[in-house]
């Protein structure tokens, strides 16, 4: 069997030797090579020579299942022989622009195929055979099948899709011709054992159901052993996450997920579709403290531990940031907290979720969360914390330490502070750098307070 490409790429090249322009090329003919003139019906001994990089996008993309796939291809490969590589680095060209598209969601739907492929033994004359069926979004089964070649060499397998099947048998790997007749096992002995591991990974803590429902779609369940158990886990994860917060020490180690209180019940907040965060994050995390405060500090975002217990700055900011207020005499208990942003934004990496700072679009979509808490509070004084803060509450970009020095108000009213965000202080280089971070904070808190004209505390007795 020939790949998509490789079909594709017999009569581009046919078109390109005789010099038929894109608007001309008929990619419905099934006869084009029998129609060509005799001398054209192989390709010229000297096509020119396309990048590597151009081959390997139309590789990807001639997998795509649109119709008007080819038609693009071609010419964006006629205009690369005829004006010259310079369009492969426009990023503005509309055919490259297009054709990426296509590429990126043959990615992506050769990303799935490896997900979501489910192997089930079939008992054979001669051997023992394992066999899967898969409907991918798109005609990769010819691209992806090397993934399970080296990863499952010493089987004998076959995948068995709309587009053909893939047959490997422990030495070569051959592609052969649809056969709808052909068996799949409806279950096997090691599925019982696959699907006690798949319930014991399940954190309970860490579900999002519409995140999950993205990167896993329905349209795949019906190959999914284990999506029979989705709708149990999920109907059972909230009483689940109580019981592992009953048993677990909050003091103790291990996962953070783990010792997560109860997600509060859902809010108006919850419910703001405004930006894309909200797909991934646990829940929105609104700020805190008491309604009448003087001071309200307001953070970037929510950091891992903030998303998976509602409140925020809870987590190593947080507690940075308590330090801080002592330091300056600032009630940590008696201002405001909270952040631009009310949803985490983050970059997976393994098991970690690493912070990743918030586009201008979603603080811009967050804003009028952060202006209801400043019209609800009306503080005195509010302490920006970091360049995402001061830009949420100013609407312009003003670095830090330029700020720190300018007497800034918000349009409350209301005098503003700004500052170093608490993870400054845990990202800087050296005890030093880190040292002198923290002070600056303490020292803008203690400005915060008397501006605010609180009186500093006094030392509780010993």
């Amino acid at each position: 069997m020939k790949s998509p490409y490789e079909t594709w790429r017999d009569k581009a090249r046919a078109f390109l030797a005789a010099g038929i322009r894109p608007e001309h090329a008929d990619w419905q003919d099934a006869l084009l090579r029998e129609r060509l003139p005799t001398t054209l019906r192989e390709p010229a001994e000297d096509l020119p020579r396309v990048p590597a990089s151009l081959v390997d996008l139309l590789k990807r993309a001639a997998c795509h299942r649109d119709p008007a796939r080819n038609a693009l291809m071609y010419r964006l490969l006629w205009r690369v022989v005829r004006n010259g590589r310079g369009i492969l680095r426009d990023a503005a060209d509309d055919d490259m622009i297009g054709v990426t598209h296509l590429a990126k969601a043959v990615d992506r739907a050769s990303h799935k195929m490896k997900a979501f492929v489910r192997f089930r033994e079939l008992a054979a004359d001669d051997c023992v055979r394992y066999v899967a069926r898969f409907a991918p979004e798109h005609d990769v089964l010819m691209r992806t099948a090397p993934f399970f070649v080296d990863r499952f060499a010493a089987m004998d397998w076959m995948i068995v899709t709309p587009d053909g099947i893939a047959h490997w048998d422990r030495a070569t790997l051959r592609h052969l011709a649809p056969d709808p007749t052909m068996p799949v096992p409806g279950t096997d002995a090691a599925e019982s054992l696959w699907l006690a591991y798949y319930e014991s990974i399940f954190n309970p803590a860490r579900l999002n159901v519409p995140m999950m429902r993205k990167e896993m779609p329905v349209a795949y369940w019906k190959h999914l052993p284990e999506a029979a158990r989705i709708p149990v886990l999920i109907a059972d994860a909230m009483p689940r996450a109580g019981r592992m917060v009953e048993h677990t020490s909050p003091c103790a180690g291990g996962n953070i997920a783990a010792r997560a209180p109860l997600p509060r019940a859902p809010s108006t907040l919850d419910a703001c579709r405004r930006c894309a965060l909200w797909e991934r994050a646990t829940q929105a995390v609104p700020g805190a403290g008491p309604r009448d405060a003087p001071i309200m500090l307001v953070g970037e975002q929510p950091g891992d531990e903030e998303d998976l217990a509602g409140k925020p700055f809870v987590g190593p900011a947080g507690r940075v940031l308590r330090r801080a207020c002592d330091d300056a005499g600032v009630d940590r208990e008696a201002v405001y907290v909270t952040n631009a942003v009310k949803h985490f934004s983050f970059e997976p990496r393994g098991t970690r979720r690493i912070h990743k700072t918030p586009a201008q679009r979603e603080i811009e979509a967050c804003r009028s969360w952060l202006d209801q808490e400043i019209d609800t509070v009306r503080p005195q004084v509010i302490v920006a914390l970091g360049a995402s803060a001061l830009f949420a509450l100013l609407r312009k970009r003003l670095g830090v330490a330029a700020a720190r020095d300018t007497p800034l108000m918000h349009g409350s009213g209301a005098r503003i502070v700004a500052t170093y965000h608490p993870s400054a202080v845990l990202r800087a280089p050296d005890e030093q750098a880190r040292a002198a971070t923290f002070e600056a904070l303490a020292y803008d808190l203690r400005n915060a307070r008397a501006l605010a004209g609180l009186v500093r505390p006094a030392p509780s007795a010993a």
